[in-house]
This record gives structure tokens, sequence and C-alpha cells, in this order.
């Protein structure tokens, strides 16, 4: 089974720039801090990447990956922003033919878990897991503030150990079955 990660870098507002410097990304950091993370552990697990856009308005992107995968051959892991993560170093949900309960018992001290679709029809996973029927997740880098704030902020330690924890998950997936077929 092959493992792809999934990022959008469309801006949910127009903005002139995104700032980032030696201990912060600042401004719109809502989609790029999962776009920075998604990077990271694809350079870390040789992982192929899909960035997406459109996540915003329709989901076109997502959908243009879907149209060109096959479900019964990949994994998507779908990596953005969240806000909830409850002082995790991430969070995974939204999971779409993924046993989550197993990656639970390995990952609990690191990441929040939460069960159910939480955003059943605007994430690129209704996309990927409830329209094409692959197996996906969300996997949520926390950021403080409110979703698509213009002046928000993330520090580089964050998107650091959120891309940490992707990687130990990728390379966790490998090793365990955690897919079910539909």
């Amino acid at each position: 089974m092959k493992i792809i990660l999934s990022a959008h870098f469309d801006l949910a507002k127009p903005v002139k720039f995104i700032h980032l410097d030696n201990h912060n990304l600042n401004g719109l950091v809502d989609n790029f801090a999962g776009v920075f993370v998604a990077y990271q552990a694809a350079r870390k697990t040789n992982t192929e990447v899909y960035l997406t856009n459109f996540e915003e308005k329709d989901l076109g992107g997502a959908a243009s990956v879907a149209k060109k995968l096959k479900a019964e051959d990949v994994l998507i892991i779908v990596v953005d922003t969240c806000t909830d993560a409850k002082n995790k170093k991430a969070y995974i949900g939204n999971a779409y033919y993924v046993d989550t309960q197993k990656m639970k018992k390995k990952f609990a001290k690191d990441i929040l878990f939460k069960d159910g679709y939480y955003e059943p029809t605007e994430d690129e996973t209704a996309e990927y897991g409830w329209e094409s029927k692959i197996p996906c997740f969300f996997f949520g880098v926390p950021i403080q503030g409110k979703y698509h704030a213009t002046d928000n902020q993330v520090s580089l330690k964050t998107l650091d150990q959120a891309a940490q924890v992707l990687s130990e998950v990728i390379d966790w997936i490998t090793e365990n079955q955690v897919v079910h077929r539909h």
C-alpha cells in the first residue's frame, strides 16, 4: 500500500505575505502550516505529496488527485491545521476506512484522536473518503487562534514536532495494517 500526503495551499483570504522568521510562521498560517509539515514528513519518509488548490472553495484539487488514484492501492493522509489538539503535538480525525484504534494505542501520548466526522463536507477527507472511497484520515497541525485569522502565529517548534509525529505515524503504518476495505 502506498501512502500519500495531501496538503492544500490555497488562501482563505487575500493577503500580501506570510512571514517566516527564526521562531514562527506568522500571518495566515492556515493552510501553510500543513504544507510545511507535509513537506518535512515527506522528506523524512520518502512519501509522495500532492499540494492541492481549491479546498476553500469546492475541493477541486482533491477531486483531481482522487481521479488519478486507485482506492485499493493507497492511503491518503490529509495534512492541515487544527485548533483543538488539546496540548497534543497533532490531531487525527475524519478517518475513512482506517482503523484508528490501533494507532491510538501507539500514539495517544502525542496525538489527540477524534472519532466521527467533524467536517463531513468541508475537508479534503470528504472528497477522498466519502466521495471517492479512498482510505484516508485528517492529520491536524495545532495552531493557536482562529482559522483564517490573518494575524495568527505557529511556532517552528510546533511545526517540527508535528512533522516528527507524522513521520512516525507513516513509518508505523507501513509496518501495521490499519486500512479496512469497504
